[in-house]
């Protein structure tokens, strides 16, 4: 008997009855899509995870990504929008992307396609709601927060630079 206030760690799927059979894996591959959209990638990952064999796996996943279920190229247009809506640069995108085991060809024509312009706007946006909240704090104390914030939010130093210095001189 466990302890009262502990958790038993949840068991896991039940391993494949043929790991080999590609059908059994996927139709795995369908549950697993259900949940959350993957990529190409993390899919194989999660169904060798569960104990197919790689070639099961692969022939699995290439079914899914035939079927169109599996689009890293959808999956990183959606991130890197969700990321932009919610105030978020470049190197977030790509670091988020890069987790979810996308493809770099994917990374790469997604993060072509950002407008520079409009993520310049983004985190002036962001970094003058930083700097409004903080009127009372020393100017440089101010700078240095708007320069943090941007920077964790995945903003490059030009762009942290440049806003930095519009804050200043609009202030």
């Amino acid at each position: 008997m466990s302890d009262p206030g502990t958790s038993e760690p949840r068991p896991g799927p039940a391993p494949p009855e043929d790991p080999d059979s590609v059908a059994e894996a996927e139709r795995v591959a369908l549950r697993i899509l259900a949940g959350a959209g993957q990529s190409a990638a993390a899919l194989q990952r999660r169904l060798q995870r569960r104990g197919f064999t790689e070639d099961a796996a692969v022939a699995a996943t290439a079914a899914m990504v035939g079927h169109g279920y599996v689009n890293d190229d959808a999956l990183a247009q959606a991130i890197a929008a969700r990321s932009r809506r919610t105030g978020h640069g470049r190197i977030q995108v790509a670091s988020q992307l890069r987790a979810r085991g996308v493809a770099h060809e994917a990374i790469a024509g997604t993060l072509g396609s950002v407008d520079a312009e409009a993520e310049r706007a983004t985190a002036l946006e962001v970094g003058r709601r930083v700097w409004e909240r903080s009127e009372r704090v020393p100017w440089a104390r101010r700078r240095d927060r708007v320069a943090g914030t941007l920077q964790r939010r995945g903003f490059d130093a030009e762009t942290v630079h440049w806003v930095c210095r519009q804050l200043e001189r609009d202030s």
